[in-house]
């Protein structure tokens, strides 16, 4: 057993990677059976894959004197190993009523926190604990009783960040037989026989049931059903990453400003109802994990999200709902928005109104004068070509939303590029007036997005709306002599791979 339990163990760290040569492993050990099984494997294993280890022992201060045994015994075995060996104590009844958490939970966290801490400062590669596959099958049927999804059911990966987990495809009657063929002595955690926890009645009371009631090989059945469920998992979470990659370009092609941060994710309401209900779940979780950083998105939450969705085409574009950890999921129009919350309550309250007035400050752009043509102006991350020529009625007025033309001698000046602001309006056909305001309402133009829009105006009279409409007084007619025509380079339609020489010409055999 002590050849074959090397030998499994060696061939489960190479398929997953788990060491590499050269690395430094902290070790956690408890002074357990596993633990130790776990340390005394992977003592064997290092001289020939040529790796360190280190041991780290935890007191979480919770069994007086036994705690202060267990402390020992570990310092005496890595002592005799000559295994590098450290302990911290903690005290895990303090964290637990400071957190208001039970003591096994506040015991986890600890333990990890001073494992990664001791990982960072002895350089270590990886921290490595003691999970076995009856471990596994505890994990899943945990988070099966939890409600979990596919993730849950997937139970402990071989890999978690800086966690590995070289025992976790060996079970506890190897661990055992490997043992007594060692002659190793370990510690006994009276706490693991107590069934006050939830996860003791699974390992005391449940699992033995499934074993001897139902089948002999439930807990490795389990385990396969886990690997599968793990399986499936990464694979929706990769559709789903694909798909937000997919809209995040067409934001970009919408004109959305890249800050470098996921602090907002929009998406198109209608292709995500187009998704099928799993993949539109995965696609949920996963946006709110990038705007907030938190993995345990609940079903609730999706739930809330998916309600929201759903009613997209609805009244009240403005309708939300608030989830944990900050996280905000808000209709605009055709669109869902997952965004993080300012923690601020003042800053929160006077966000909306921010972005209904302007993204960004408003800024000029003079239009140079016509000996000066062509010309290009940058508008934001965009560059808007201008050139006049004359008019030649058998030419094709442009349907291009990102090639326009106006007739030169009806436009006002002087005539500026700029962000929209209060009052701006331009002419309707019949001689009446619109608000760009009431335009990009009625347009279903997300308030954050409509001071990402140029126009250009003279004063408050705006002839030209980015990617959308001409006033109606500029419009080319029969009586149009010049042309001014207005393209941006890097709009929908004109595709991200454009060039513009600055030095060529701009005339009518170009149009």
């Amino acid at each position: 057993m002590v050849e074959q339990m090397a030998g499994q163990v060696r061939k489960y760290i190479e398929r997953y990677g788990l060491i590499q040569t050269g690395d430094l492993v902290v070790v956690g050990l408890s002074g357990g059976e596993d633990s130790v099984c776990l340390l005394s494997v992977l003592g064997e294993l290092s001289k020939d894959m040529h790796f360190f280890l280190e041991a780290v022992h935890v007191n979480h201060g919770i069994r007086a004197g036994q705690a202060d045994e267990d402390q020992e015994f570990c310092r005496r075995l890595c002592a005799g190993w000559g295994i590098p060996f450290q302990a911290v104590r903690v005290d895990v009844p303090r964290e637990a009523a400071r957190r208001g958490q039970s003591l096994e939970e506040a015991a986890r966290q600890e333990r990890y926190r001073v494992l990664e801490e001791c990982r960072a400062s002895a350089g270590g590669s990886s921290i490595a604990v003691a999970h076995h596959r009856r471990d596994q099958a505890e994990t899943v049927l945990w988070n099966l009783s939890r409600g979990a999804g596919l993730r849950g059911i997937a139970g402990m990966e071989p890999r978690s960040g800086r966690v590995i987990r070289p025992l976790l495809d060996v079970d506890k009657k190897s661990i055992q037989e490997y043992m007594r063929e060692k002659a190793l002595a370990w510690q006994l955690d009276a706490t693991n026989e107590e069934e006050g926890c939830t996860r003791n009645r699974l390992r005391l009371r449940v699992l033995p049931y499934l074993e001897t009631e139902i089948n002999k090989e439930a807990v490795s059945h389990i385990c396969r059903a886990a690997s599968v469920a793990g399986r499936a998992d990464r694979y929706l979470r990769g559709q789903a990453g694909r798909w937000l990659k997919r809209q995040e370009k067409q934001e970009k092609q919408r004109g959305q400003e890249d800050t470098g941060k996921q602090e907002q994710i929009c998406v198109s309401a209608a292709a995500l109802l187009e998704e099928e209900d799993i993949l539109q779940e995965y696609i949920i979780r996963l946006a709110c994990e990038k705007v907030s950083g938190l993995t345990d998105i609940s079903a609730r939450h999706v739930a809330a999200v998916q309600a929201l969705l759903a009613d997209y085409r609805g009244a009240g574009a403005g309708r939300q709902t608030e989830l944990a950890g900050h996280i905000r999921v808000r209709r605009a129009y055709d669109r869902l928005i997952f965004e993080k919350r300012p923690a601020n309550k003042n800053a929160d309250k006077n966000a909306d109104k921010k972005a209904e007035e302007s993204s960004s400050h408003p800024q000029d752009w003079s239009v140079p004068e016509p000996r000066e043509y062509p010309a290009l102006i940058r508008i934001g991350g965009k560059i808007c070509e201008l050139c006049v020529f004359s008019y030649d009625k058998m030419q094709k007025i442009p349907t291009n939303q990102y090639t326009k033309w106006l007739d030169y001698d009806k436009i006002e000046r002087p005539l500026v590029f700029r962000n929209r602001r209060p009052g701006d309006y331009f002419y309707l056909a019949g001689g009446g007036k619109k608000t760009v305001k009431a335009y990009m309402i009625d347009q279903k133009i997300p308030a954050g997005e409509r001071g990402k829009i140029a126009v250009a105006a003279c004063g408050s009279h705006v002839m030209w709306i980015e990617g959308r409409r001409l006033d109606e007084q500029v419009k080319v007619t029969e009586d149009t002599k010049v042309i001014l025509q207005i393209k941006i380079h890097g709009g929908e339609e004109d595709g991200e791979d454009s060039r513009i020489d600055p030095g060529s010409g701009c005339g009518q055999e170009d149009q």
